[in-house]
C-alpha cells in the first residue's frame, strides 16, 4: 500500500479503533484494485469476501429493475469505503452491483480478517454499530425524501446539500458525475432531471457551463422549497 493511501485507510472511521498491529495485518492482506471507467467490481448475487475503500475515482452502487434500468442506489467518493455491512448477512452475497464511474483506485479489505479484530474487541463493535446507526437515519431521511418530495425540491435539496462549508450564497460546482447517473441516484428520469435545471436557469437561481453548475441565489433555492413543502 502507498503511504498516502495507508496514511488516508488509517484516518477511516473503520480503522482509527484498530492497533498497531491490527492495522499491520489490513496492511498485508488489502490489494489495490485499478479499474477503468464502466467496469464492474461485483454484480448482485456474487459471493462476498471482500469490502472495499475507495482512494481514487467515483463508484456507482446499484441494482436493475425489472425493465433492465440501472436504478443507482449509492454514489461511493473516494474516502469513503463499502460493502462492508455484507459481513454481518446471513449469506455471504453482495445485494448490490457495483460500478466504477470514471477510472478509480480501491482497496480490497478481506472480511473474515475483520471480522476476526471485532470478535476480539467489543470497542470495535461499538464503534462500528454507531456509524451503522448513522447511515440508517441518512437512509431513512433519504426514503423521505424520495416518496414524499417532488423532483424538483429533491434536485434542489441536492444542489444545496453539495455547497462548500460556510454555505455562501453564490458557488460553483464541478459535477464529474454523468447527468443520467445522478438523475438515477436522485429518482427522477434524466429528462425530467434535464427539464428541471433549465427551469432553475430561467428563473436565474443557477447557470449551467458544461460539467460546471453555477449557483446564483442560494437563498432563491430555499424558497423554492418551501413553495413546494
Amino acid at each position: 500500500m502507498n503511504e498516502q493511501g495507508l496514511n488516508d485507510l488509517r484516518l477511516n472511521f473503520l480503522f482509527t479503533g484498530l492497533n498497531d498491529e491490527q492495522f499491520t495485518q489490513i496492511r498485508e492482506t488489502a490489494r489495490l484494485l485499478e479499474v477503468n471507467e464502466g467496469e464492474h467490481l461485483f454484480h448482485c448475487g456474487d459471493v462476498a469476501s471482500h469490502f472495499f475503500w475507495l482512494q481514487q475515482g467515483l463508484v456507482q452502487l446499484y441494482r436493475l429493475s425489472p425493465s433492465g434500468e440501472e436504478k443507482v442506489i449509492d454514489l461511493i467518493q473516494a474516502g469513503q469505503t463499502f460493502a462492508e455491512a455484507v459481513m454481518f448477512f446471513k449469506h455471504n452475497q453482495y445485494p448490490v452491483s457495483a460500478k466504477s464511474v470514471r477510472d478509480s483506485q480501491l482497496w480490497m479489505i478481506e472480511m473474515s480478517v475483520f471480522l476476526g479484530f471485532l470478535q476480539e474487541s467489543n470497542e470495535l463493535c461499538l464503534h462500528m454499530l454507531g456509524d451503522m446507526s448513522r447511515r440508517l437515519h441518512n437512509a431513512i431521511k433519504e426514503i423521505d425524501q424520495l416518496t414524499l418530495q417532488n423532483a424538483s425540491v429533491r434536485v434542489i435539496h441536492f444542489l444545496l446539500q453539495s455547497a462548500p462549508p460556510g454555505q455562501p450564497d453564490h458557488y460553483s460546482l464541478e459535477w464529474d458525475t454523468p447527468k443520467q447517473v445522478l438523475a438515477s441516484r436522485l429518482s427522477v428520469r434524466p429528462e425530467t432531471f434535464s427539464r428541471i435545471l433549465q427551469q432553475l436557469i430561467r428563473q436565474q437561481l443557477i447557470s449551467v457551463n458544461g460539467k460546471t453548475v453555477e449557483v446564483l441565489d442560494h437563498q432563491g433555492l430555499r424558497k423554492v422549497i418551501t413553495l413546494n413543502e
